[in-house]
């Protein structure tokens, strides 16, 4: 499965030859894309006619008839100042993993960001080099595990260590720092979950920002450029 290579004039093509709505209609659409009932997941939108889709290659917007899907980004231009529906998707994501992370909380906390990093990423690196940047701006920041390279990578297995051991902030900053990874005594799923949602977002590469609103930033922004796109999503 190739995710968002798929465009509109493809799937405009993926016609259901039936007149009424239903959740049948959507399956027999993304079943032609290769999925099955057991790995995504159907939910409502505030659009009429529109529902989203839960995949392990992200999340699809499809209209109720199966005919068309799309993928990003759908903004509800109701209000004084457009929203995107996405986000609230993003967000509930994130909930499922969130009591697993790697937390720097910052002392005044004016936001919250979730990053899913990758120790080997040297814009990562870059990152949590300048995190006494973010929380002296009142960011705190909560890590997550995205191995770039997979969940069969040696990457994988070191940041499942860090996360299955006493002091993972201990053994998170040694990481990055370039010291050694002991392996845990005993292991336990958190990046496989994290990895898995990070796809489900959408993610391909590191670091990935999410902002306390849901909205994706992908790559790295510095402290005093964070605050600023932060402050401006909260008016």
């Amino acid at each position: 499965m190739k995710k968002l290579t798929i465009t509109l004039s493809i799937l405009s093509s993926l016609l259901i030859g039936q007149a009424h709505a239903s959740d049948a209609d959507i399956m027999s659409t993304l079943e032609k894309l290769g999925y099955s009932k057991e790995n995504i997941q159907i939910t409502n939108t505030p659009v009429d006619s529109m529902k989203s889709v839960t995949t392990p290659d992200g999340v699809f917007y499809v209209t109720e008839d199966g005919k068309f899907l799309t993928q990003g980004p759908i903004y509800d231009m109701r209000g004084a100042t457009p929203q995107n529906i996405a986000n609230a998707d993003n967000l509930k994501l994130i909930s499922t993993i969130e009591k697993d992370a790697i937390v720097y909380q910052a002392k005044d906390e004016k936001y919250a960001i979730y990053v899913f990093t990758d120790y080997t990423c040297s814009y990562c690196k870059k990152l949590h080099q300048e995190i006494d940047s973010y929380l002296d701006l009142g960011i705190s920041v909560h890590y997550f595990a995205f191995p770039r390279q997979g969940l069969d990578s040696q990457v994988a297995k070191d940041m499942q260590s860090i996360w299955s051991t006493k002091d993972r902030k201990e053994a998170f900053d040694n990481a990055y720092k370039g010291g050694k990874i002991s392996p845990a005594s005993s292991m336990v799923p958190y990046v496989q979950m994290q990895f898995n949602v990070g796809r489900k977002l959408g993610i391909s590469g590191t670091p990935a920002i999410i902002l306390p609103n849901g909205q994706l930033l992908s790559g790295y922004v510095p402290a005093n450029e964070l605050i600023n796109i932060l402050n401006r999503n909260s008016k």
